[in-house]
């Protein structure tokens, strides 16, 4: 019995791994990876930015000094193309954007440059009272949308330790 147990739970882990990631909810559906090229990150409270860029050659480069992890330049490319927003809503009449955390930019920007030369931007706020979710403007789209949490995360967290060596 506990071995049909185990085979069952590794046969449903295994198809959860297997199953594509709709990207029905991304937050940017008209490029992907191969058409950025440039990234900034920005801490408005503290004023803090990291930057990536893409090289002629199609490496990442940056202004920071020292070796650029080009698997984390890639991984941060990645995340501005699997962005993924689980709702939008227009702001309730008479709230103040500073309810959802920008005062008035919010906790970080995002910045991004493609190949043909159109830019795209996102400004997160504070987290949901969920915390599953951070809300964003996204370029001058109308009302707010709940990006999913680990992507801003783990843009937090290159912008706090570049991938730099």
């Amino acid at each position: 019995m506990l071995a049909v147990i185990v085979a069952l739970q590794n046969a449903q882990q295994n198809a959860i791994l297997a199953t594509p990631i709709p990207l029905t909810n991304a937050v940017f559906q008209t490029f992907g990876t191969d058409d950025i090229q440039a990234v900034r990150l920005r801490s408005p409270e503290s004023g803090e930015s990291f930057s990536i860029s893409r090289a002629a050659d199609g490496t990442w480069t940056s202004e920071s000094s020292g070796t650029l992890d080009q698997t984390e330049a890639n991984n941060i490319a990645r995340t501005m193309v699997a962005m993924m927003f689980s709702d939008s809503f227009t702001v309730p009449e008479g709230d103040n954007l500073m309810t959802y955390g920008f005062t008035p930019e919010g906790v970080l920007s995002v910045e991004i440059v493609l190949a043909n030369g159109e830019s795209h931007a996102v400004a997160v706020g504070y987290r949901t009272p969920t915390e599953e979710n951070y809300y964003a403007v996204v370029d001058d789209r109308a009302g707010l949308y709940l990006i999913d949490r680990p992507a801003v995360d783990y843009l937090i967290s290159r912008l706090k330790s570049p991938p730099i060596a």
